[in-house]
Order: structure tokens, then sequence, then C-alpha cells
């Protein structure tokens, strides 16, 4: 039997090895007989029996309380054999029905692959693809650190998590690293690491040896620590708060870890193994760039890779392209039994404007491209043979505020949003229809926030009830009107002072004159100067964790990294939550927040969900705009892929954001297409 398919019997092994009723059935056959009665013997009176007759009758009543212990032994020990006969066969018959259920569901398998076994055949090998990706917008080569889009789909390709999302839209999870964990109790999650799982066979793990338990622990320790080589405390370690969630972790033998809770979350596994950046490294990396040294957060551009995935890193060029060749050990097979990834080598170009990225399509320099529905419009006119592929944008545009009191503001006269009427008035100035035009050419819609975007539909409200939500009405003029009067009642206008908000650099090479557009939505709206600031991502973030960010006009942010959003406002609406940039505060969302993070009914969830956006969008009739967001949602797209007929796109590859792996490891080109350029 080979290796891999012995890989592949180990997992079916893992579903009939775990503890069941039938173990419980053995058990109880076997503990079924107590102790053997004792005999009892007591003095009698014997005024009327000699010495001897009184020995002889107890020796025959101990005959016979003997002959009768004998009997009832015999009888226990044929009802304990009975016992562990019934249970026996209740076992065997508990096996065999397993069994049949999991040749069952193999076959069901197979049916499956084999009915998803496209017209070309089965995925084939080879190819490079090549697609664009603003590549210099990228923070850390750290896994631990980084949270930029571009960066996460890199690191896709490099590692591997502990378990993934499936389908994160549907809420499926499947192995990965581990497969699903055992959960004996509501706070103890035992996972079985796939023992074919290996590091790569590059530095700094030449050989490629296999993953351990004890390398899962190293990197829990390092993110539940989120300290720099020195001991000190790093803001750099976005998800502190959510790796804290672990109030345990052990590696049980070499391919069995344990981890606890810190009690009863209905957002643990998301908020930690599965949340984007939710990277396994292997220890030889963190030891020597991000434990003796922090080199992976000091030096952000130099490639260093300590993985495991698909993929292994060749180069990174920041404004050029990144590079990445297949790796030829990755211990994984598609359903077909076949070594994945299919594809040789990926490259990602660094291009912005989408007139490059339009032409670069055009002359098959690149296979497949995101550009906005005019353009894809204009490619499937030209050439039908392309395929479209449309999906639910995950980075929502959205504008920024920030509420620490001790930032003096950017012109040193105080921070203006600390004035929540201030803060209204910007958000209700924001024209989302017009940005919707603007960017998008209408193929988007209003988002109310950044965590939850239009389609995440179990959290936000209807287009339809969005329209009578400050700020998202159709009636703009109705929202600048009460924008006014709350400059007016906050007298900022008297001041003479201007807003200053930031732009990255990106959103105006990608959009040109954005930048403009904004300046004037505001100026013309709330009667005030605006200074907007250019700048790269990497300012905004420094800033953010400072907590000296100025406002920001509507811009791209990170996907959400879950559909249920408790673990964003645990993490950034909560005082001490490690996201928490903006230093906001307010008793009931905290409140709603930790009875979130308990409650495991959905429906239940949902209604805390519905008070917590009336409170964030500054509609509570309780709290009005004092309980308002300082990050507020302006659209999220409807993105539209025009992509040449070799390049089989993965359906649910790009759901819900951050799903580069099902990409990475699923996509193959059909070199053997006529139309495949030599």
């Amino acid at each position: 039997m080979s290796e891999r398919q012995d890989g592949r019997n180990y997992w079916q092994r893992m579903g009939r090895n775990r503890m069941s009723r039938r173990a419980l059935l053995r058990a109880s056959g076997r503990a079924g007989v107590g102790a053997t009665g004792l005999a009892l013997v007591g003095c009698g009176d014997d005024d009327d029996d000699s010495v001897s007759q009184v020995a002889q009758q107890q020796q025959q009543q101990q005959q016979a309380m003997q002959q009768q212990a004998a009997q009832q032994q015999q009888q226990q020990a044929m009802q304990q054999q009975q016992q562990e006969q019934a249970a026996e066969q209740a076992a065997q018959q508990a096996d065999q029905q397993e069994e049949q259920a999991v040749a069952d569901a193999e076959q069901q398998q197979q049916q499956q692959a084999a009915a998803a076994v496209p017209e070309t055949g089965i995925p084939t090998y080879g190819g490079t693809m090549r697609r664009s990706s603003t590549i210099e917008t990228h923070d850390y080569w750290d896994p631990h650190r980084g949270v930029f889009g571009p960066t996460q789909f890199m690191h896709s390709m490099l590692y591997n998590n502990l378990i993934r999302w499936k389908n994160k839209e549907k809420a499926e999870m499947e192995a990965d690293i581990a497969g699903l964990p055992e959960i004996p109790d509501p706070t103890t999650y035992v996972f079985s690491l796939n023992p074919r799982a290996a590091w790569h066979d590059a530095y700094p793990t030449e050989g490629g040896r296999n993953i351990t338990a004890e390398d899962i622990v190293v990197n829990v320790d390092r993110n539940t620590a989120g300290v720099d080589s020195t001991g000190a405390e790093d803001g750099s370690f976005l998800g502190l708060s959510s790796w804290r969630k672990i109030a345990s972790v052990e590696a049980v033998d070499e391919t069995t870890l344990r981890t606890t809770s810190d009690g009863i979350d209905s957002t643990y596994l998301s908020a930690t193994f599965l949340r984007p950046f939710g990277w396994m490294a292997a220890p030889e990396g963190i030891r020597e760039w991000g434990t003796e040294s922090d080199v992976w957060r000091d030096d952000p551009t130099t490639l260093r890779v300590a993985g495991s995935g698909p993929f292994i890193a060749e180069s990174y060029e920041p404004t050029e392209v990144f590079v990445a060749n297949r790796n030829p050990n990755y211990w994984k097979d598609d359903a077909w039994g076949q070594q994945l990834p299919y594809v040789d080598r990926m490259e990602y170009y660094n291009l912005f404007d989408e007139t490059a990225i339009e032409t670069a399509l055009r002359s098959k320099e690149l296979d497949g491209a995101w550009l906005n529905i005019s353009r894809v419009e204009s490619l499937l006119g030209d050439f039908p043979q392309m395929q479209r592929n449309t999906v639910g944008g995950g980075f929502t545009i959205m504008i920024r505020t920030n509420y620490n009191p001790d930032w003096p503001g950017e012109d040193g006269e105080g921070n203006p949003w600390l004035d929540r009427r201030v803060a209204a008035a910007f958000h209700l100035a924001t024209d989302r229809y017009l940005m919707i035009d603007t960017v998008y050419l209408g193929s988007a819609k209003p988002s109310v926030l950044e965590e939850i975007p239009w389609f995440s539909t179990f959290w936000s409200p209807s287009q339809e009830e969005m329209t009578n939500i400050p700020g998202f009405r159709a009636d703009h003029e109705a929202d600048l009107q009460e924008a006014n009067e709350l400059m007016d009642a906050s007298g900022f206008r008297d001041t003479g002072r201007s807003i200053y908000l930031f732009a990255p650099d990106v959103w105006e090479q990608r959009y040109p004159g954005i930048v403009e557009t904004a300046k004037n939505m505001y100026e013309s709206g709330l009667g005030i100067g605006v200074e907007i600031s250019i700048d790269p991502y990497t300012i905004l973030l420094q800033r953010l964790v400072d907590g000296t960010s100025t406002g920001q006009i509507p811009c791209w942010t990170n996907p959400p990294s879950d559909l249920d959003p408790t673990s964003y406002w645990l993490n950034g609406r909560v005082p001490g939550g490690s996201a928490n940039f903006y230093s906001y505060e307010n008793p009931r969302v905290t409140e709603i927040a930790e009875e979130m993070k308990v409650t495991l009914d959905l429906e239940a969830k949902g209604e805390l969900g519905r008070e917590m956006v009336e409170l964030q969008l500054g509609i509570h009739p309780d709290y009005g705009w004092e309980s308002l967001s300082p990050g507020l949602g302006v659209m999220n797209p409807v993105s539209n892929e025009a992509a040449w007929p070799w390049y089989h796109v993965i359906p649910d590859g790009y759901q819900f954001a951050h799903q580069g792996h099902k990409i990475v490891e699923e996509l193959w080109l059909d070199t053997a297409h006529e139309e495949y350029p030599a």
C-alpha cells in the first residue's frame, strides 16, 4: 500500500476510532457483575441440641450455603457471559453499521467526484497562473502579524491552517493540517493531525519534516503572548484578543492536540484557528525571524517563509511580481486521488490601473482579472469565449473616524470626532450612491458596516430598509440637511478648522480622481475645509495602532473574517480589544458583544445583532449618535471577473472573501486548450 493511499485510509480510520456508543456497550457488559454474596452464620438457641448436633447442623447449613453460593456464582457467571455476548453483538452490529455507513459515504463521494468531472475531464497538471494584484500593498511576511488582503492571498499559497473554512457562507469547515476536532465537553477541543502533513523542503525546514502537535503549540503560544523579541507587548499582533480565547493548549502526543476555551464561546473556532490569518508556521522560522529577532516585522519587503502550503515562494518584487512554484511534496490529494496542486507556477503582477489590467488580459498576458462592469462587458463583447464570474465583493468600502481622547487632532486643536455630532455629520454627508456610481459604475450596493456587507443577509438590514436609515437614505438632501444641523449645533464651523482625512495611494491609483471627488463631496456638503493626505496603507495601519489616525474617506478595508460579526465586535468595539484602534466604548455595545459570545441559539443571537446594528448606526432610541461606530460602511461591489476559457474558475473560490486557499489548491489550467498561449 502506498503512503498516499495509507494517508487517505488514516482519515477514514479516524472516523471509526472515535469513542462511540458501541465502546460504552462493551464497557457496561463487563462491569455488570457485583461481588459474590457472603454466607452469614449466627448462633441459635442450644438448650435441646448437643454440641455434636449443633456442629452437624452447622456443617449441613454451611454445605447448603456453599452450594447456594456456588449456584449463585454460576448463575451470575452465566449472566455476565450473556451480558458480554449481548454487548459484543451490539458492538459488532454497530461496527457493521458504521463500516457500511463509511462505505456508503465513500461510494457517494466517488459518485459525486465522478459527477463533478468537467467536460474536459478531471483537472490536469501544468501551466502558470498569471493574475494581477496590488501586491505592493503588503504589510508583513510574518504570518501572525499580517492583515492586508493581498498579503493574505500570497500567504494562502504558502501556509496552511490547523482547520479551515470549506464554505464560509454556509459555515462549513474542513480539515487542513488537522481533522475537525472532537469536542468531549463544551470547552475542550481535541485535534488529530494528518500524519502526512509536512513543512516545505526549503529553508529553514530543509528535508520537509512532518508537522507535530508541538509545532502547533509554538504557534498558539506566540499568538497568545503577542510580544516582540524583547518580550515587550507588540501592537502589531492584531488578533491577540481572539487568540487569547485559548485558555490552554497541550500536545498530547506527536499528532494529537488538545485545547480548551476560556468558557463556553460560540466564536472560539472562527476567532482562532479559522481566522483569516490563522496560519501555522514552522518553529524554525518563528525562532529565527520572529522570536530571536523581529525581522519579520521590521523588514516586510524581504521574502521569508516557513510554511507547509501547496506552493513554495521563489521571489517577491513589490512593484513588479510575486512568484511561487508548485510544492512537489505537497501532502494533499484531490477527489480523484491526484496530488494537489495542479498549477506549476503562480505569478501575481503588481497592477493598479484598470486600463493596464484590461490591456494585459486582452493580450493574454493574464488568465483572468476582476474589473469594473463596463470593462467586463466590453471584454465579453469582443471575446465571447471568455468566462464571466460574478460574486459579492468582500472588500467593504468604508469611512473611519477616531474617538481617542488623547489624540490632539491633526492640527493640534483637539480631536474633532470626540463631539459625536461632527462624526455623525461626516457620516451623513457621505453620499453612498455617488460613490457606487463613481467607483463601480453602479455595480455595487450600500453596506451598513464594514463587518456586515450587504450580502450578509442574516445580519444586515435589507436594501429597502437601508433607504430609511440616516446616511443611507435615497433622499441624500435629507441627510445633508441633518448633517448641517449637527454641524451648526457642534459649533465646529465657527472655529475655522478643517477636517483632516486619509486616502490610501492605491485607491487613487486604481480610481484616478476619486480623492478630489471625495473632497468636493464633503466641502460642498458641510461647508468646511477638508484636507486629505494620500499615503500607503502601511502608514494608515501604523497610525491606527498608535491611536493617531485621522478620519478616512471612502476606500477599501479588509473583508470581514467571518459571517458572524461577534468576534469583530469583541475585538474592535469593546475596551481592551486588540483591534479597538478607535478608543470606542459604549456600555450596551460591550454588554451585547459579551452576551453574543456565549449565545449558541442563532435566532437569539440575531436579535442581539440587530440591536447592535442600531447602536453602531446611531439610531438606537436610548443612545442616538453617542453610540455611532467609528467605522461605517459605504458599499460592497458586485464584483465581475473575466477569464479566458482555459482558466477553470473555482465556483466557491471567492465566496465571502479570504478564501485564497480554495483557488491556489484547486485551480487548474487546460494547457491543451487551443487558445492557451504557448
